[in-house]
């Protein structure tokens, strides 16, 4: 508010004193698209100087401006452009711009035509997104490589498949055969059909030999193909896993501790992201209301084998009870009655899948303690 007596509203000292504690970008455009305005937080956020902004338009090389599927925006397509031309407001566009010091910078952009003594203006008030946008990349970035390792598993469930056919009609086949001929042989073994039977095993013995060795081969080709697995370090994994669910753990007051005697090891990155995202949003979900909740996170090595432990405070689960059924998919357990148990579920596949074991402790109104093997 301002009082009009004092004609604060025309004192544009007063004005841009109010401008300039804005959290948000301003910059004011004329009729010919040239910059006439911008407040100082719009220098701060482009990382230009108040020479190198003035006088300017939307269309110099300077500003190399992008869309969210990273292709060059055109001039025309600059909201304050398009504000400019057409008298229409622009609202929460979001651009890449390629800011003074070269770094890449994404802007959520509001755009108004105004006008002062006549003439119009357009303005652009921008916030800076760019943490946003990149962890909302990095999410999808995760999701691509889920369904490409889904995908994987898939092709090997066709290849398992694959392989039971091949083990029930050509070496099951075989197999038989030899049993049979072996009867006809020992009952005739003097006689011409002992003969003939001792012709045919051979043969039989030479396709379950060859057939065999068609099955390695194929088996050694999937063996040989391209590991998943690169280097994961669980202190950023963790970080990553902890910025996904702040909002749960300040609502819980949730207290994480860390322990990462093993810093970092070989595994799928993607599958361990899930592992700690899984398991420690279970523990932030069935915390205890009289008690402060606390999560703890260990690694160690048990013979020869990286180990992971994530153990809490909460509810705890009456495993004589739902111990058999935790792992299972739509299962129904007393403090989980919202729950359909897909997280363990895949807690549990993703572990098994890369030959690893996963086993739990817990006590109602103690905590829950979960331990991977890797």
């Amino acid at each position: 508010m301002y009082d009009s007596s004092q004609q604060y509203s025309t004192d544009y000292q007063f004005l841009n004193a109010i401008i300039d504690t804005l959290e948000e970008g301003v910059v004011v455009q004329n009729h010919d698209g040239k910059i006439v305005g911008f407040n100082k937080k719009a220098l701060e956020l482009l990382h230009v100087s108040a020479e190198q902004l003035l006088g300017y338009t939307s269309g110099d090389d300077k500003w190399i401006a992008i869309d969210l599927d990273g292709k060059t925006l055109p001039v025309e397509k600059h909201p304050i452009v398009m504000t400019l031309r057409s008298g229409e407001p622009q609202n929460k566009v979001i651009i890449g711009v390629t800011v003074g010091n070269g770094e890449l910078k994404w802007f959520s952009t509001n755009t108004r035509m105004i006008e002062v003594n006549q003439q119009k203006f357009a303005v652009a008030a921008f916030t800076d997104i760019t943490a946003l946008i990149t962890l909302n990349k990095d999410l999808v970035d995760q999701n691509a490589q889920q369904l490409k390792i889904q995908e994987e598993l898939e092709k090997k469930i066709r290849q398992l498949k694959d392989f039971a056919g091949i083990i029930t009609h050509d070496v099951r086949g075989p197999a038989s055969n030899i049993k049979k001929l072996l009867q006809v042989y020992e009952s005739k073994k003097d006689d011409e059909s002992g003969k003939q039977a001792l012709t045919y095993l051979k043969q039989a013995s030479d396709d379950l030999h060859n057939n065999l060795n068609e099955l390695i081969k194929l088996l050694q080709w999937h063996l040989d193909q391209k590991s998943p697995f690169s280097i994961c370090d669980f202190d950023a994994t963790t970080n990553s896993v902890l910025v996904q669910l702040d909002h749960l753990i300040q609502q819980k007051y949730a207290v994480i501790h860390r322990n990462f005697a093993v810093a970092s090891f070989e595994y799928a990155k993607v599958y361990l992201h899930s592992i700690l995202y899984n398991l420690i949003s279970n523990a932030l979900k069935y915390g205890r209301e009289d008690v402060p909740l606390e999560i703890r996170l260990e690694t160690f090595m048990e013979n020869g084998r990286v180990c992971l432990r994530v153990s809490d405070n909460g509810k705890g689960i009456n495993m004589d009870k739902f111990g058999s059924t935790l792992f299972r998919f739509q299962r129904n357990t007393e403090i989980e009655n919202d729950s359909k148990g897909i997280g363990l579920y895949l807690v549990e596949h993703q572990v098994k899948e890369f030959g690893g074991n996963i086993s739990v402790t817990s006590e109602p109104n103690k905590g829950t303690s979960f331990t991977i093997i890797f």
